[in-house]
């Protein structure tokens, strides 16, 4: 293989920014192009009027993962990147009255509106979901997802749990919880996924085991101090960041990468380039039609998408009563499918986030900082999300909060699904790119038929999340420095 001196990197988020940093260290010219004028992607913030709001990732989970992916640049996350627990996560009300409350670790509380849960039952099933769950989190945090894909690796480490992530997570949270209160506010918190409980593989309650053992975090600052801090480590061993550069086609010559063709700068030679924009813009859209190898071309034709995400983000003047960071009013989990629902007539299950409990620095003095995902149309046409169309969801989600809070208005900001693909560069606004349901071993790959071309992010293993899409960026790195020959 041609030596590689010069990597050029498509996209400056988390995936980018951790393979640049592995890269340069290992003495690796790198040179990453970013489209906006920031760095960050979906983990960076927008500051509007002294209030602080996530772009898209909302939180942090798994810092066990983050802190490999630190070390692997060079860097100490703990110094760099001061985490804040989140110790109050969620508040979820049911219908009936009943509410329950998620505290630190494995601590829950559950109001009853007719008589009482049995607390003993209760502290039982939670002890027992984390024996039975807590050990396939730990191998696949601590050793299958921070590993390059292999089927081998995974009968061989991970055959005993195998018979677990079979079914759904309704099916799991009947077997686990007797209350249906206590249902309902577990299969809450994985309702980020864009499925309903029915619909999710029992595999996703390792997302409720992260929150009882692990937890949820905030970078002091907000999201977007995981890629300043990323960047350090590209930047101190020579590696170059270009903003407000778009690549518009990555140029392949007789099967291997020659460079890539810059808007208004034209061709900037590289040995190797890494993508980290999708898998279907990577190949369906970045290589010329003749290059894009035929597989990976239909993959990215046929790929599942995630749901699309709309977003309503409010500074407000006024500090509000929010109990947790996540407030939520579901119905029961068999139910679910309804938060869902388009909210033309209305947002009917409230669901929205209030960061500022955790860090109220995102706001000015005596303000807060809510998030909102009310549900849209899944067909309706991207092109089609015009200013008007927007200010009606955003005004539909401000009268279902205004019913529970009162909101002194400073800043509003809304994000349709023609913004994500616009602004982020998601694909048709799929805020996860793949879907959930997606099997990793149906996830793009690291290594690519053309020579010296990579795909890393969060369509390609071990998938979507800050900590996985980073661990991804690393793999990718790890695997360009073996074909070159420095390990």
């Amino acid at each position: 293989m041609t030596s590689i001196k010069t990597v050029g990197i498509i996209g400056g988020g988390v995936a980018g920014l951790a393979a640049g940093g592995a890269l340069a260290r290992a003495g690796i010219k790198v040179k990453l192009f970013e489209a906006n004028g920031k760095i960050g992607g979906c983990c960076a913030t927008t500051n509007i009027g002294g209030y602080t709001f996530n772009d898209g990732a909302l939180y942090l989970a798994l810092p066990n993962m983050l802190d490999r992916v630190f070390a692997k640049v060079g860097l100490d996350r703990k110094s760099v990147l001061p985490l804040r627990r989140i110790t109050a996560p969620q508040t979820t009300v049911l219908p009936n009255g009943d509410k329950v409350t998620f505290g630190d670790g494995l601590h829950v509380t559950v109001e009853k509106k007719n008589g009482a849960v049995n607390e003993s039952t209760l502290k039982k099933e939670l002890d027992d979901m984390m024996t039975r769950w807590e050990p396939a989190l730990r191998l696949l945090t601590e050793d299958i997802l921070v590993n390059p894909l292999s089927f081998s690796r995974i009968l061989a480490r991970g055959w005993r749990h195998l018979p677990k992530f079979g079914g759904t997570v309704a099916d799991e949270l009947r077997r686990l919880f007797s209350d249906d209160s206590v249902r309902a506010a577990m299969s809450g918190v994985l309702l980020y996924t864009g499925l309903p409980p029915e619909k999710q593989p029992a595999i996703s309650v390792l997302g409720l085991v992260t929150l009882f053992s692990d937890g949820f975090h905030l970078p002091e600052g907000g999201m977007g101090k995981v890629p300043e801090a990323l960047s350090q480590a590209m930047l101190a061993h020579g590696g170059e960041i270009h903003l407000n550069t778009r690549v518009d086609k990555i140029v392949v010559k007789d099967g291997r990468v020659r460079g890539l063709e810059i808007r208004g700068q034209g061709l900037v030679e590289v040995d190797a380039v890494i993508s980290t924009v999708s898998g279907m813009l990577t190949f369906g859209s970045l290589l010329d039609d003749s290059d894009s190898p035929r597989g990976l071309k239909r993959m990215a034709k046929e790929a599942q998408l995630s749901h699309s995400a709309f977003s309503v983000q409010l500074g407000l003047r006024n500090k509000i009563d929010a109990p947790s960071h996540s407030h939520c009013f579901l119905p029961p989990m068999e139910n679910q499918a309804d938060v869902f629902a388009p909210c033309d007539d209305g947002v009917k299950w409230l669901v929205y986030d209030a960061p500022t409990v955790t860090l109220p620095e995102l706001a000015p003095t005596g303000g807060s900082v809510i998030e909102m995902y009310p549900p849209v149309r899944r067909d309706f046409p991207i092109e089609d999300w015009s200013e008007e169309k927007k200010e009606a969801v955003l005004e539909k989600a401000v009268e279902a909060l205004s019913r529970v809070h009162n909101l002194d208005i400073a800043v509003k900001r809304i994000v349709s699904p023609k913004d994500f693909r616009n602004n982020l560069n998601l694909y048709r606004g799929a805020v996860y790119g793949l879907s959930p349901q997606v099997a990793p071993w149906n996830h793009f790959p690291h290594r690519t038929p053309i020579q010296g071309l990579y795909q890393t992010g969060q369509t390609t293993y071990p998938g979507y999340s800050v900590g996985r899409a980073a661990t991804s960026g690393i793999l990718t790195a790890e695997a360009l420095i073996g074909e070159r020959g420095a390990i």
